[in-house]
């Protein structure tokens, strides 16, 4: 492993330092990366440590607990050397009910690092229920987390299955077939030789243009009288803008091995996930991976690798021998005993309690002459109508992080009648919607106006998109801690992953006419936003948290596109919602191939289990 003990002892060191300045208790350390996997080069691979932390009772009430810890001894700007030290540190709270759950896949392998017992550094005992059942913490029914990693590593390069990939294989069609083409050839003569040749419909398949046979290649159309000779410039043009890295490849040129190591890797990771339920480090194809690192495999070779691998572990999800499926409430209860607490479930649940919390998070603050007034607003509403309000969050852009100087404050609560009002032969007439109306603050406006409970429960097991959202709000003026935890389990039974990400496509469609009409930078957002929401769901992540910077984190990994897209976010922070927007070339690609590549998932839609509504609706009447 070439590490040595003085390396291990001031990683050690330095973690429990780290730990002791932010009032924690360091639970876990394990070297990572390379070394863990059994791909570390001598002199080329520099050195990681992962760990989990438990925060002090005293920082959590305070609110002074950090979710991650990090030191790194390498420079501003430039990859890191052999001679460098990454440490990174988590709470166990973000690692066991966030990151994993949201399958990130370097929180997956810390999951499996006790494995390499040679790498672990230091794991206190509290831990042992957790490594020991690490299914009920990921999806591997529906997650593809380490198969959509890899694909992100490798499709830059032309790989087979990507949007360009598909361009490259028409190009490389064109030059075999067509290198000279007569002025009479049309493309109609080649339809069907070109879409075979591809053999991916998603990207290329013959489509009428005007009523004749044509081409749609890449979210592009192509008459099929097009001329040969224009057509082929077309393509050319296309590979010119895009596919730098595609011909660079066939020739072995400007490749990144590292990153291709590193796809091949998460496939294979994947693979034994499904096959054994664990994954074993070190990796038993270490000697290949380090092989593919020192750039010993030709691209064409490598390219067939990583696409049959991709093959393997599509068809394994479909019949795999074992399955992880992320249990919430063990999740929680880990939590809570390396604590020394009893865990949390339903029945702990007291509808009668009369203490709410507030909750927001670092960077979310609301002016406290707002506060004041939406408080206000919940308090003189409860009185008139005669209902209490179990839970008040925000919506809209103040939730998503991303909102404007003028952006209104969108709040959306949920409320409770008393058991006499639902005891009625006409309960079906009776409102279920509370409008606080619209007041003009010196902050903005706001906007107020809640969900009967009944309502709110009879939408939520329809896996209602907007309701579900509601509960990841940054922002929640008010929760009842039971009620707010126990609705976040019923939203994880009830939810739908086909009818959400249904629910994103229809918010884009629409909000894509209103920005060709106005293309405004609001416009936009709410374009991108359900973009980025139904790629989420589509690489298994679950349900999309309301954060837009979280979901952008996880699911865009072309760097160029998420610079463009963080300067707009900037952009429109600093400015008005109505300027209008020209986007930039690079933004336009990533959006029509993100649209392009965008397919329902392909899972089976989740119903409910036996958790009983009825009787937690009945108790919460009761209370009120």
């Amino acid at each position: 492993m070439s590490v040595t003990e003085k390396q291990k002892d001031f990683l050690l060191t330095k973690a429990r330092a780290m730990c002791t300045e932010n009032d924690a208790e360091l639970l876990y350390l394990t070297l990572s990366g390379s070394t863990l996997y059994g791909t570390r080069i001598e002199g080329k691979s520099d050195l990681d440590a992962r760990g989990l932390y438990l925060p002090k009772f005293a920082s959590l009430a305070l609110g002074n607990d950090q979710r991650s810890l990090r030191l790194s001894s390498g420079g501003a700007t430039g990859k890191n050397d052999s001679q460098d030290v990454d440490l990174d540190l988590w709470s166990l709270q973000y690692w066991l009910l966030d990151l994993l759950s949201s399958g990130d896949t370097g929180a997956m392998d810390l999951l499996f690092s006790p494995s390499n017992d040679a790498c672990t550094l230091y794991r206190n005992k509290v831990l042992d229920e957790i490594f020991g059942n690490p299914l009920k913490f990921i999806d591997t029914a529906n997650g593809r987390t380490y198969a959509e990693y890899s694909m992100g590593q490798a499709k830059k390069y032309g790989i087979k299955g990507s949007h360009l990939g598909a361009l490259k294989s028409v190009w490389t069609f064109l030059a075999d077939h067509c290198p000279d083409p007569s002025p009479d050839e049309r493309l109609s003569n080649y339809l069907h030789s070109l879409t075979e040749h591809c053999g991916d419909e998603r990207f290329c398949r013959i489509q009428d243009v005007r009523g004749c046979p044509g081409l749609f290649l890449c979210r592009k159309l192509h008459d099929g009288n097009t001329r040969m000779a224009e057509f082929k410039k077309r393509v050319e043009s296309d590979m010119n803008r895009f596919g730098d890295r595609a011909k660079e490849a066939e020739r072995n040129l400007g490749l990144d091995y590292k990153a291709l190591s590193h796809a091949l890797r998460a496939l294979m990771q994947m693979e034994e996930l499904l096959l054994t339920g664990r994954i074993r480090f070190p990796l038993k194809e270490r000697e290949e991976l380090i092989a593919v690192k020192m750039g010993n495999f030709a691209w064409a070779d490598l390219e067939n690798r990583i696409v049959t691998m991709m093959k393997k572990v599509e068809d394994l999800q479909e019949k795999a021998p074992y399955v992880g499926v992320p249990d919430a409430e063990f999740a929680k209860s880990c939590v809570l005993s390396c604590y020394g607490l009893p865990a949390f479930g339903l029945s702990n649940f007291t509808p009668s309690e009369r203490k709410y919390d507030s909750r927001f998070d670092a960077g979310f603050d609301i002016p406290p002459n707002t506060l004041t007034a939406i408080y206000e607003k919940l308090r003189t509403s409860e009185q008139t109508n005669g209902v209490r309000i179990l839970y008040c969050c925000e919506s809209g852009s103040r939730g998503w992080n991303f909102a404007s100087r003028d952006s209104d404050f969108d709040v959306r609560f949920i409320y409770a009648h008393s058991r006499d009002w639902y005891l009625s032969v006409a309960i079906e007439d009776k409102p279920d919607v509370l409008d606080l109306g619209i007041e003009k603050t010196a902050d903005g406006e706001l906007d107020i106006n809640g969900w009967e409970l009944r309502k709110t429960l009879k939408l939520l097991r329809k896996s209602n998109g907007s309701f579900l959202e509601w509960l990841s709000s940054p922002i929640i003026y008010r929760a009842a801690s039971s009620f707010l935890e126990a609705m976040r389990a019923f939203a994880a039974d009830c939810f739908n992953p086909l009818a959400v990400w249904h629910h994103y496509r229809g918010m884009m469609e629409r909000s894509t006419v209103r920005f060709e009409e106005t293309p405004s930078i609001k416009a936009f957002f709410y374009i991108l936003r359900p973009l980025l929401c139904m790629k989420w769901i589509e690489n298994g992540l679950g349900l999309p948290p309301m954060r837009f910077d979280r979901v952008m984190d996880m699911v865009v990994t072309e760097t160029p596109a998420k610079r463009e897209i963080l300067r707009l976010v900037n952009l429109k922070k600093s400015c008005g919602e109505s300027g209008i927007l020209h986007l930039s070339p690079t933004l336009l690609e990533y959006i029509d191939v993100t649209r392009a590549e965008s397919n329902p998932p392909r899972i089976p839609e989740k119903r409910t289990t036996q958790l009983d509504i009825d009787v937690f609706f009945r108790k919460i009447v009761d209370s009120t």
